[in-house]
């Protein structure tokens, strides 16, 4: 990220500036940091205890979005642990919403999200290489399967996942990263476009369908 905080908390009121100190746990660290400063710059007093509090709880949201779980979290609260509201943090796709793509879609349409968190950071002459890997990874579940087989598919999609964000969304964004979810309408929208499409294209013979043994 490219923001100054410390000049963006200059141009908010007190008002907004209290509100992201006092809803603290919605905001990045960064944001918080620079809203106390800022106060601080224009008069108000804080006691050494309120900062002490502010500041442990900052360091516990730095450790939780350390301790961040991967993609076999998806039923566990901690999944949301890199989520904030903040409107300066960067808009990117979540975990959950990657892994849902890649096992519902395709690892390609998980890796496409992917790509585009990946191109919001320092990182983003690598979200190439995240394309790649989705585009290789379904040839490879087409060439070994010879048809599409559905139970194979879910598996070694779940498979692709796991190595998206422990490999790519772990070096390229970094793991304790935060950031604000995106919304998924438009991905999910063309999700069903391509599902409608492949149920065409199954009822009519043209995909080769490998029945579960």
């Amino acid at each position: 990220m490219n923001y100054n905080f410390y000049d963006r908390a200059a141009s908010k009121s007190d008002e907004e500036l209290y509100y992201c100190i006092d809803n603290r746990e919605k905001y990045l660290p960064e944001t918080v940091e620079a809203a106390v400063s800022e106060l601080q710059k224009r008069g108000a007093e804080f006691s050494e205890e309120e900062l002490r509090v502010i500041t442990e709880d900052m360091q516990a949201r730095r450790e939780m979005a350390e301790h961040g779980t991967g993609i076999f979290g998806i039923f566990n609260t901690n999944w949301d642990n890199n989520q904030v509201y903040d409107p300066d943090a960067p808009g990117m796709f979540s975990k959950r919403a990657i892994f849902a793509f890649s096992v519902l879609c395709s690892v390609l349409f998980g890796a496409i999200l992917l790509a585009i968190n990946v191109n919001k950071t320092q990182n983003r002459d690598k979200a190439l290489w995240v394309v790649i890997y989705g585009i290789g990874f379904i040839f490879l579940q087409a060439i070994i399967s010879g048809g599409y087989n559905p139970i194979f598919t879910i598996l070694t999609s779940i498979a692709g996942a796991y190595i998206m964000d422990n490999f790519f969304w772990n070096r390229y964004i970094g793991k304790p990263t935060l950031y604000r979810a995106r919304p998924i309408w438009i991905p999910l929208l063309i999700g069903l476009a391509l599902a409608a499409i492949g149920t065409i294209l199954v009822s009519k013979g043209l995909l080769p369908v490998i029945p579960p043994k």
